[in-house]
């Protein structure tokens, strides 16, 4: 049986906008590295380089799916108080292009290693099933009221690959779903995760009226030594950045 959706009428008319603050140069300079080395990248995977990947190809996400309905209730639980759950271009400033309102919240649990100890508190079942998963690079409740558009857009590195747990979905009439590369059209379903390789090209509505609710997570690319090896090291530059740092700090890990 799907979950129901909670009422959305307490967010849905805020007009707030935030405003992505000016790139640090090592990020700057990242985005313009990430071509050639996504390119070398692609060479050394082990897995599918299309758009969507199967989910069976990435270790311990079984775990997850299996236990699915006691994460689910761990987010219906939060979804009652929302309105304290902070918006995702507040925790990421670097995300504000496609995240300048409040309409799509996040509740982080980690991220580049940083852990949120409030949060995994609160989400305990959640907390202790993230941690068996391998390769986690980040992990978060991805919350996107009714009357969401996020534009079109694409990703830093195909070094990790980004997976949906969706937990909420909408039962209203409207689109709720995702285009991969401009041409995939991609839909949720309750408990069945979705993969994708976020370098492509990606866009998302949610124009239900009610909200859509997935643990979102990073893990990393099943690679090469070689490659296993460069995604090592752009782990490491990463998580020293404003990029990261900023939502280290929102999160209070």
């Amino acid at each position: 049986m799907a979950a129901t959706a909670p009422d959305t009428s307490q967010n849905s008319g805020s007009d707030e906008r935030y405003v992505r603050p000016k790139q640090s140069a090592i990020v700057r300079l990242g985005k313009r590295l990430r071509a050639p080395l996504n390119r070398f990248l692609e060479r050394q995977s082990l897995t599918t380089t299309e758009p969507i990947v199967p989910s069976d190809t990435l270790k311990g996400l079984d775990i997850l799916q299996h236990n699915w309905r006691a994460v689910q209730a761990e987010a219906l639980a939060l979804l009652q108080q929302r309105d304290n759950i902070p918006a995702f271009g507040k925790i990421s400033p670097d995300h504000r292009r496609i995240a300048n309102g409040p309409q799509w919240k996040s509740f982080f649990f980690e991220g580049y290693g940083f852990r949120s100890p409030g949060n995994c508190t609160q989400c305990p079942k959640t907390a202790a099933l993230l941690r068996q998963i391998p390769g986690l690079v980040v992990a978060f409740y991805s919350i996107m009221e009714g009357d969401t558009h996020v534009p079109r857009h694409k990703g830093l590195t195909k070094a990790w690959l980004n997976c949906h747990l969706p937990l909420v979905l909408p039962h209203a009439a409207g689109r709720c779903e995702m285009r991969v590369d401009d041409s995939i059209t991609v839909r949720w379903t309750e408990g069945e995760w979705l993969v994708f390789d976020e370098t492509y090209p990606h866009e998302v509505w949610n124009d239900t009226g009610e909200p859509r609710v997935v643990l979102m997570l990073q893990v990393r690319r099943p690679m090469r030594w070689p490659g296993r090896l460069i995604a090592k090291v752009l782990y490491e530059t990463v998580r020293r950045t404003s990029f990261v740092q900023d939502i280290r700090r929102a999160i209070g890990a």
